[in-house]
C-alpha cells in the first residue's frame, strides 16, 4: 500500500476513536492540552539532574541517544555501525518501505482516544533499528522532557534476527504545570533477538500520563521490560500488550510503581503466549502512600501448547487512607498450558521496624530499607552499568516513599 493511502487510513480510524475512552483508569479531557514550546536547554544543570533521576546520563557513555523536549527533537545519533536512530517522521518520509511493516502494527491507532490523538497530532518520537546479528553493548538512551501542555510521541524499536540491545527511556517533567504525556511504543523482536526495554517515569503532580505499548516477539526471541514510576502524578494508566508469537519465545515484564499524594495509578501488562513452548513472567510491585490509589492488572494468556506463564502481584500499604487493588488474571485457551499466579497486599510489620531500630537505624531508615527490599526484583538480566543505575533509582524510590 502506498504511503499516502496508508496514513490516510490510519487517520480515518483515529478520527472515529477520538471520543473512545480507555477501558481502564480515569478519563481525561484531551482537548484541554495544546503542544508546548520545547524551550528547555539540555545543558541546564536542572535538566541534567532530572534526567539522571530517570536513569539517563546526558553526559555518560552510550552507543546511541535520542533527546526530546515537549514536541521538539533536540538531538539524536547512533555511534556504532548496525544501529540506526532516526526521528519517526524522518523514517516515514525517507524510508517508507522499511518502516511501513511496523507502523501502527503492534498498537492500533483506534485503541482509544489517546492513541487516536497521537495518530492525528503526534509530534516526535524515534525509530530505532538494530541490524541482523549486531550486539549493542552499552545502552541506547532516550529521554523525553515535558514542560507542560501535550507531548504526543510515537516510538518504534526493531531488533532484526540475532540482534541484541538495551534501550533505556527516561521521561520527566521540568515544571509543575498541567500536562498530558501520551507515548506510543511499538517493539518488534526478530528471530533469536534479545532486547531489554527499561522505562522510568518521574512526573509532576499535575500530569496525566498514558503510555501505550505493543510488543511482538518472534521464534526464539527474548523481551525483558521494566517500568518504574517514582513520583507523584495526577493520573497514570498503562496496559502494555506483549505477543509471543514465535516458538520458544520468552518475556519477562516487571512494573514498580509508587503512589503518592492523591495520585490515581492503573498499571498492568498483558502477555499472550501464542508460540509453542513460549514462556513469560509478569511481575508487579505497588507501594501506596497518603491518599493514592493503585490498581495493578497483570494477565497471561496461554494460547499454544507447551506454554508456561507466571503472574505475581504484590502491594505494600504505607497509609490507612491509600488503596491498592491487585487483579491477577490467567486464561488458558489450550489444554497444554501451565499458568500460575500469586497475589498479596500488606503493610510493614511493626516487629520488623522495631528489629531494625534495635540495630541502630532510625525509624525512617528502617522503613526505607524495608520498602527497598519490597521493590527488589531480579536484575540479573541487565548489564552491570544499567543494573547499578537502576539500583540507585530504586534507592531513590524507597526514600520518596517516606
Amino acid at each position: 500500500m502506498g504511503r499516502r493511502s496508508y496514513l490516510e487510513g490510519v487517520k480515518e480510524r483515529a478520527r472515529r476513536a477520538l471520543s473512545k475512552p480507555s477501558p481502564y483508569g480515569p478519563d481525561v479531557d484531551i482537548a484541554r492540552f495544546a503542544p508546548a514550546s520545547g524551550d528547555a536547554d539540555l545543558g541546564d544543570p536542572r535538566v541534567v539532574s532530572r534526567a539522571a533521576e530517570v536513569g539517563v546520563n546526558l553526559r555518560g557513555a552510550s552507543r546511541g541517544f535520542y533527546y526530546q523536549v515537549d514536541s521538539v527533537v533536540k538531538m539524536y545519533r547512533s555511534l556504532v555501525p548496525g544501529l540506526e536512530i532516526m526521528r519517526i517522521d524522518e523514517a516515514i518520509e525517507e524510508r517508507w518501505d522499511e518502516i511501513e511493516p511496523y507502523l501502527w502494527r503492534a498498537v492500533a491507532p483506534d485503541t482509544d482516544k489517546y492513541t487516536a490523538l497521537v495518530a492525528l497530532r503526534g509530534m516526535g518520537g524515534y525509530f530505532i533499528r538494530v541490524r541482523r546479528g549486531v550486539r549493542v553493548e552499552l545502552p541506547i538512551q532516550a529521554c523525553f522532557f515535558l514542560t507542560g501542555g501535550a507531548q504526543l510521541l510515537h516510538n518504534i524499536v526493531v531488533l532484526e534476527p540475532g540482534a541484541e540491545a538495551t534501550v533505556v527511556t527516561g521521561c520527566t517533567a521540568m515544571r509543575e504545570r498541567p500536562g498530558l504525556h501520551v507515548g506510543i511504543t511499538e517493539v518488534f523482536v526478530g528471530e533469536g533477538a534479545r532486547v531489554v526495554d527499561i522505562m522510568v517515569h518521574s512526573w509532576g503532580r499535575a500530569m496525566h500520563v498514558r503510555p501505550r505499548t505493543g510488543v511482538v516477539v518472534e521464534h526464539g526471541g527474548s523481551y525483558a521490560s521494566l517500568y518504574i514510576n517514582m513520583s507523584r502524578v495526577e493520573t497514570l494508566q498503562t496496559m502494555p500488550r506483549v505477543r509471543l508469537v514465535g516458538e520458544g519465545s520468552r518475556a519477562y515484564t516487571a512494573s514498580i510503581v509508587l503512589g503518592l499524594g492523591s495520585s490515581v495509578l492503573d498499571v498492568g501488562s498483558l502477555v499472550e503466549l501464542g508460540g509453542c513452548g513460549a514462556s513469560a513472567q509478569n511481575i508487579g510491585r505497588a507501594v501506596a502512600r497518603d491518599s493514592s490509589s493503585v490498581v495493578s492488572r497483570l494477565a497471561v494468556v496461554g494460547a499454544a501448547p507447551g506454554t508456561r506463564g507466571y503472574v505475581e502481584c504484590s502491594g505494600l500499604m504505607l497509609s490507612p487512607s491509600a488503596s491498592i487493588e491487585a487483579v491477577p488474571a490467567l486464561r488458558a485457551l489450550v489444554e497444554d498450558s501451565e499458568l500460575f499466579h500469586e497475589a498479596s497486599i500488606g503493610r510493614l510489620r511493626d516487629e520488623d521496624i522495631a528489629y531494625l531500630v534495635s540495630k541502630g537505624l532510625s525509624r525512617r531508615e528502617a522503613i526505607a530499607m524495608l520498602v527497598r527490599g519490597f521493590v527488589e526484583i531480579d536484575l540479573g538480566f541487565l548489564t552491570p552499568q544499567v543494573r547499578e543505575g537502576l539500583r540507585r533509582t530504586l534507592d531513590m524510590l524507597a526514600e520518596r516513599s517516606l
